[in-house]
């Protein structure tokens, strides 16, 4: 991140720099981030590339380099949720379990009550619209305050807190048990 810091502040190094600097320190993060929110690798490494992509073509309107990882950020989760609008991957991946192409079961009761949980996930998930899944995505999995989730993704913590609120009401509605429902 030093790297990347450094080139941003010094733009007279060029865009072409600062863009292979911020690429090098950034990747692996970006892809992490879009791997989680979507669940495939394929979908994740086309983001990734699409944030990079928008990255290149708004370098010269990033002012610092401390805004660099909160931008990427926020642009890897509004790339996700639009594709997520589209795809509804975690749909189809749950799909994929409910036809057995994901399977990995040790026995026949074992792949049923898995079909069965996968079966009740899926519903529950197709219940969340995918404003709700990202946000319970952000703050589960990333560990995301409201505050870093409003910021991420350009919403109110009141709406954010309004999202995760209606998220978790529709997983609870579904049977599931939550732990972490801190909303």
């Amino acid at each position: 991140m030093q790297a990347a810091t450094h080139t941003l502040d010094a733009l007279s190094v060029g865009r072409e720099e600062v863009f292979e600097a911020a690429w090098r320190a950034h990747r692996h993060e970006v892809y992490r981030w879009a791997l989680r929110f979507t669940g495939r690798a394929a979908l994740a490494e086309d983001l990734t590339h699409d944030v990079f992509v928008k990255l290149l073509e708004r370098i010269g309107h990033l002012e610092r380099a401390g805004e660099l990882g909160g931008w990427l950020y926020r642009v890897t989760a509004n790339l996700a949720l639009s594709q997520l609008r589209r795809e509804r991957s975690l749909v189809r991946k749950l799909g994929r379990i409910l036809t057995g192409e994901d399977e990995t079961s040790d026995g026949p009761d074992q792949g049923l009550e898995l079909r069965e949980a996968a079966q009740n996930a899926l519903r529950t998930f197709r219940a969340l619209p995918p404003k709700e899944s990202m946000v319970l995505t952000m703050k589960v999995m990333d560990g995301k305050s409201q505050r870093e989730i409003a910021d991420a993704l350009g919403m109110s913590e009141g709406y954010v807190s309004k999202l995760i609120a209606r998220a978790w009401q529709q997983v609870r509605a579904a049977g599931w048990e939550v732990a972490h429902a801190g909303a």
